[in-house]
């Protein structure tokens, strides 16, 4: 689990801190939250406070790593808890959902309290399936569709639905805009897996486009022409300028030093979707507080 900021909106202005925590951490003991309090480890606006305290409008709350139920479930309360937050758009057929880091799409293994299980406790939500995949650390835009007829059209559409990824590498690129054609292919070993390029392997095409150049790194947007598992990583690091904070694909002791710089995840966003279901539809979601708070902390050319 992670760190939590939420910022607070107009309906909640006004309610105190412990009462607005109560309803945010369901099943947490009214004791721990209480502790967290006075301990500091809740915060608002980067400083600590009072149970008492009166929320404002534009205030951030920090929230701790805290499990607010021990299941085996699979289900997440406090993905729950937060998922009309995380819909950037709903209709009859499918979701747009702004996926949070640290929540798995579908369980697995060593995975749990994932998105599916969770939203299918939701009674209009039981049929609901993922059209594509988010790796668990990876945030942004996730098309859920609601239904059977729905899924089935966005399979059948799916080498036209645009993605477009934020990703902080490291190093420089040499150019203004760098396209990779590197076929790409699973290797399991040992009961891990791994992709790696082959020329025998399915093609695969991503466009990293320069976007802000700091010191050490580069913030590109990336331009999927393919959808392979792992592309945007692999090809990443086949250019020798892996993604920030990839365990997998990238270099320890780089990740090692973003880590000193609020860095605990990979440094890949989905930010906008695109694709055509009777009508044009087109989102975009915000690069999280956790990934701005990065380039904040690194320093620019």
């Amino acid at each position: 689990m992670s760190v939590d900021y939420i910022h607070i909106s107009s309906n909640e202005i006004g309610q105190r801190l412990d009462n607005f925590l109560l309803k945010k951490l369901k099943g947490v003991p009214r004791s721990l939250i209480y502790k967290i309090i006075r301990s500091g480890q809740v915060r608002i606006n980067k400083g600590r406070t009072k149970a008492s305290y009166r929320l404002s409008e534009k205030d951030i709350v920090r929230i701790p790593p805290i499990e607010t139920s021990n299941n085996s479930t699979g289900i997440s309360y406090k993905f729950l808890n937060n998922l009309e937050k995380y819909i950037i758009f709903e209709n009859q057929d499918f979701i747009i959902l702004d996926k949070p880091a640290k929540i798995a799409v579908h369980s697995g293994t060593g995975l749990k309290n994932d998105i599916i299980s969770s939203i299918k406790t939701i009674k209009e939500y039981r049929n609901i399936t993922p059209v594509h995949r988010l790796d668990k650390d990876t945030s942004g835009c996730l098309i859920l569709a609601k239904n059977y007829q729905s899924a089935s059209f966005f399979g059948s559409i799916m080498p036209d639905i645009k993605k477009t990824y934020n990703a902080l590498l490291f190093g420089r690129l040499s150019k203004k805009e760098v396209k990779i054609d590197k076929a790409l292919t699973d290797v399991r070993k040992d009961g891990n897996r791994k992709i790696i390029t082959s020329s025998s392997g399915k093609p695969a095409s991503s466009i990293f486009i320069k976007k802000k150049q700091y010191k050490k790194f580069t913030l590109v947007d990336v331009i999927l022409e393919t959808g392979r598992t792992h592309q945007i990583r692999v090809h990443a690091a086949n250019m020798n300028n892996p993604i920030c904070g990839d365990k997998k694909y990238g270099d320890k002791e780089l990740n090692r030093e973003l880590n000193n710089k609020g860095l605990d995840r990979i440094f890949l966003h989905a930010e906008k979707i695109s694709f055509y279901y009777n009508k044009k539809y087109s989102f975009k979601s915000k690069l999280p507080l956790d990934l701005l708070c990065v380039l904040d902390n690194i320093k620019e050319v």
